[in-house]
């Protein structure tokens, strides 16, 4: 998908996420200071500007263990999420306290990747959110770690910013850390880095430059940002990474300033669904095709049909989302089947014998798939 600047639009709907590094201090304990510095910039925007604010806060698990006294190195998974479910409590207390003095109220909305993955349940956040947003309150949202496991965890809020800027339609997804952008390095360690100011492609030049966690309170570092823009610019959502310790880079990237690092939004976005698909399904089998097929579905008419399929792997229902990919299992591109796995190993059957395939629909229409090619959506 080609990424370039799209022409400037006004901003009504953001999604300003926040990492447990810049909300916790060094013990532990709630950065009231930076929490205030938050709530007041959201809460300044919302009154100068007229848009619609959405919160993705972290810092729960980090505001529980300072609490409990615990430290992070040395708990087991069903501490941690213990400390989450002290934690949340004291988050949101936080959050209530700062925006009701600022005449704003908010909603908090505990989400696990499976909320996600479930095409209804997307709906139902989106619903939501549309609700809450219409009638002015402040969505407050953190993933569920009380219950989250591997398997259904977003695995950091970078994500989890990122698909709540889809379901929400966002024009602007702000990534508030304690750091002021992209740098060509540590800029903690190397001295001579320099910031990146404006990102039209997401390369892996770029990607390189992205390095590990920078903080032991975060789960995420600046390549989990990076993977969070490759999916917010590919629905047409602008991207800024910026510094919470900068009073005005919230105020700033509202009004299409220069601040942190601007990943500028693709010009063709996909549609919704197709969105949906390639980032926020989960994905219940593999399918393998051949080069024709291939070739079908990457020029960006073909649907894929069941005669380009040469494999099936796992066990999947008719209506699920599943992968597929070349002979050397490198991805192509995922969507809903019209058949189920046993279905279509018994017409993979029937065609290796010989006989004359009946007449079938498409396996995948276009409509229901999104495609890569050389590594990019396309």
């Amino acid at each position: 998908m080609e990424l370039k600047e799209l022409k400037e639009k006004p901003v009504r709907r953001v999604v300003v996420k926040v990492g447990s590094s810049t909300l916790t201090s060094p013990d532990g304990s709630l950065n009231r200071d930076n929490m205030a510095r938050l709530v007041g910039q959201i809460a300044h925007i919302i009154d100068t500007a007229g848009c619609q604010m959405i919160l993705v806060s972290s810092g729960a698990v980090a505001a529980g263990m300072g609490r409990l006294g615990w430290q992070r190195a040395s708990i087991t998974v069903p501490e941690k999420q213990a400390a989450a479910a002290v934690g949340q409590g004291l988050l949101v207390d936080a959050y209530e306290r700062l925006f009701t003095e600022r005449g704003r109220t908010i909603a908090q909305l505990l989400l696990t990747r499976s909320d996600v993955a479930n095409r209804r349940r997307f709906i139902h956040i989106r619903n939501t959110l549309e609700t809450l947003l219409r009638h002015g309150i402040v969505p407050v949202i953190n993933e569920n770690d009380t219950v989250a496991v591997d398997e259904i965890r977003f695995g950091d809020n970078d994500t989890l910013a990122a698909l709540v800027a889809l379901s929400a339609d966002a024009d602007l997804l702000m990534l508030l850390t304690d750091i002021d952008g992209l740098y060509t390095g540590n800029p903690r360690i190397h001295k001579a880095a320099t910031k990146v100011a404006d990102v039209y492609e997401i390369t892996a030049e770029l990607e390189a430059l992205a390095g590990e966690a920078g903080s032991n309170l975060g789960t995420g570092g600046m390549r989990t940002k990076l993977q969070a823009a490759r999916m917010a610019v590919s629905a047409g959502i602008q991207v800024v990474i910026a510094s919470l310790e900068d009073d005005q880079a919230l105020a700033k990237a509202v009004a299409g300033e220069s601040v942190g690092t601007v990943f500028h939004a693709a010009a063709n976005a996909l549609p919704r669904k197709k969105l949906w698909i390639a980032h926020g399904s989960r994905v219940q089998g593999q399918i393998v095709i051949d080069s024709g097929a291939i070739a079908a579905v990457q020029d960006g008419t073909g649907s894929l049909l069941v005669p380009g399929v040469t494999r099936v792997e796992g066990n999947f229902g008719e209506g699920a989302v599943v992968e597929f990919m070349d002979e050397q299992g490198t991805l192509v591109g995922k969507g809903v089947v019209s058949l189920s796995a046993a279905d279509l190993r018994m017409v993979l059957q029937q065609k290796a014998a010989g006989p004359r395939l009946n007449p079938l629909p498409a396996l995948i229409h276009r409509n229901e798939m999104v495609v890569w090619k050389a590594g990019r959506l396309v």
